[in-house]
């Protein structure tokens, strides 16, 4: 009973208090925070319209992003083109480049370095040497010509080639064997050397 009474008091307290009306700031406050709650949960209520919403989202994002980024990239590109441009027209390039290429001294071609003192042969003939790593004749043979040349005419070419030195061939620059190739022609007084 006597809690009931106590209910009794509070309750008429309470009543005997003014009223006071909130304030119309504090009203609008909440009314937009009651909004603004509504619309989340209604946004995420379905998922075709959370993926347009992101989508939104990353478009916006995407071109606030790329907004201060695309006039200096785009200077970048077009002055790196001029500067490629004006390269191009200064220094050519050569589409035949391999055309001029020098040989490297990783291999060089045998040579004659003296040529004998001979008579001329009576008949056109062209010989194959064979040399060794030290510039000496192996062996030959006939190529191109006719392969029975008269003794006289074979006793002529032997005597050259004898009386011939050759530098021989190198590799990495030791001397190898190698063959070489000479053309006598009748009436010369000189022979024609293929390596």
């Amino acid at each position: 009973m006597h809690q009931e009474n106590a209910h009794h008091e509070v309750r008429a307290l309470l009543k005997a208090l003014p009223r006071r009306r909130p304030n119309h700031d504090l009203s609008l406050a909440l009314q937009i925070a009651a909004s603004k709650e509504a619309s989340r949960r209604q946004k995420w209520a379905n998922a075709p319209a959370l993926l347009v919403r992101l989508n939104n989202r990353f478009e916006l994002w995407k071109a606030n992003m790329m907004r201060p980024l695309a006039l200096p990239c785009a200077g970048g590109i077009a002055a790196a083109v001029l500067v490629f441009a004006m390269f191009i027209q200064i220094h050519p390039v050569r589409a035949n480049s391999l055309m001029d290429d020098r040989p490297t001294a990783l291999y060089t071609e045998p040579a004659a370095k003296t040529l004998a003192p001979f008579e001329p042969p009576t008949a056109d003939a062209e010989i194959e040497v064979s040399i060794d790593e030290l510039g000496r004749i192996a062996d030959y043979r006939v190529v191109d010509g006719n392969p029975k040349l008269n003794l006289e005419v074979r006793r002529s070419v032997e005597r050259t080639l004898l009386f011939t030195e050759f530098t021989p061939a190198t590799s990495f620059g030791q001397a190898i064997p190698s063959k070489l190739r000479l053309t006598l022609r009748r009436g010369a007084s000189a022979i024609t050397v293929k390596g």
